[in-house]
């Protein structure tokens, strides 16, 4: 993945929380810490991937036998230790491991957010002088602030997406399906560097009102249709977010203007991103430019922020006082559900020491587009 995590915040963090080990193991946790994406742990449950950081000693991995190459190849701990597939029980192993270290007495951290019930117990049964707790926010809160290498590859995949999406959505016709329109996103998005899709929520119509639905093969956009669309594609353990609003051509005014409004809440909010800022600080300010320009607000988050996972904390949520640090990365994406249709813009920025950088290739365009037209950024 060529990416380079927090280490020595992951090697303090033990000590620092009065643990006498942490073990990262949900996918996103282990990805991060050991810095092996290793897809088969996102998408075989039973096969665990384990980051052990002692408060004394230096951290090791426990991995399936047949990831031992992959892992070896892409982490910055050198330690990879194994277990073999059926022949043996992930938990058990780990287990085992912590034992050899003398880490099997006192508070262990692990992800409980994640850990299946029965690895829990037998885990417990395994280590009966442990006390497991939950830290798989106290591993996620290292992730909050991203390194250089993160943010290289989190905007590059960001800008490709951007990229795929004008390209194919000005190859677009009148008479092209949903399902046409959306494969041609999708087709861009792996031909200009993804390795797969990770979503693709494509809606025209009626339909824009359903936030997560696919795009269907017999809907054609008519003039006058609203079409709205959420994409991402997948690049090892990072992912892209990204949304936009088009026309399926002959926009009404009214449809103009309620876009033309999004458009500008979204820009007015993306203008107060600055260190010390608090996550919930940009929600209120969103709705209360909603009220300003007479749109309907109905968001429980107006963002969030983003990494090896697509919502990360802070969300831009009330409640959530979180203090803007720069090293973030927050996707900002305002919605609005008109009787003309759903709108939807979303965009990434990294928080910065003065303020912000966007990293898509630019903010939506301020007119709302239609389809087969083109954007220059």
């Amino acid at each position: 993945m060529q990416f380079k995590p927090n280490m020595e915040a992951l090697k303090a963090l033990p000590a620092k929380e009065g643990l006498v080990a942490i073990v990262a193991m949900s996918p996103e946790n282990f990805a991060y810490a050991s810095g092996a994406y290793i897809s088969t742990v996102r998408l075989i449950r039973p096969r665990h991937a384990y980051a052990v950081f002692p408060a004394k000693g230096e951290p090791f991995n426990i991995v399936c036998s047949i990831e031992e190459s992959l892992t070896r190849s892409e982490s910055w701990i050198p330690d990879v230790r194994t277990y073999t597939e059926f022949a043996e029980i992930p938990v058990e192993v780990l287990a085992r491991e912590l034992k050899k270290e003398g880490l099997d007495s006192g508070k262990l951290g692990i992800d409980l957010d994640y850990l299946p019930v029965s690895a829990y117990e037998a885990l417990t049964a395994a280590l009966p002088d442990a006390e497991f707790v939950n830290t798989t926010e106290t591993v996620t809160g290292v992730r909050v602030i991203k390194g250089e290498s993160e943010v290289a590859l989190i905007e590059a995949a960001t800008r490709q997406t951007h990229k795929a999406v004008l390209d194919a959505m000005e190859a677009s016709n009148q008479g092209d399906s949903e399902a046409d329109m959306a494969q041609k996103i999708a087709n861009n998005i792996i031909n200009y560097g993804a390795d797969g899709t990770l979503f693709m929520a494509f809606a025209s119509g009626e339909r824009t009102k359903h936030p997560h639905t696919t795009a269907q093969s017999d809907v054609l956009p008519r003039p006058g249709d609203i079409i709205r669309f959420d994409v991402g594609g997948t690049y090892g353990a990072f992912a892209s977010d990204f949304a936009r609003t088009y026309s399926a051509g002959r926009p009404s005014e009214e449809q103009k203007d309620v876009y033309a409004k999004l458009i500008r809440i979204q820009r007015e909010t993306i203008e107060a991103v600055k260190p010390g800022v608090l996550a919930e600080d940009l929600f209120f300010l969103c709705k209360d430019l909603y009220a300003k320009h007479g749109l309907p607000f109905t968001m429980p988050h107006i963002g969030h922020s983003f990494g090896v996972e697509l919502h990360e904390n802070p969300m831009l949520r009330p409640g959530d006082k979180t203090p803007l640090m720069a090293g973030m990365v927050i996707n900002i994406e305002p919605m609005v559900k008109h009787a003309t249709g759903t709108y939807h813009t979303e965009d990434l920025v990294l928080v910065t020491e003065t303020g912000y950088r966007l990293l898509t290739l630019g903010l939506a365009p301020e007119e709302l587009p239609v389809i087969g037209q083109t954007i220059n950024y």
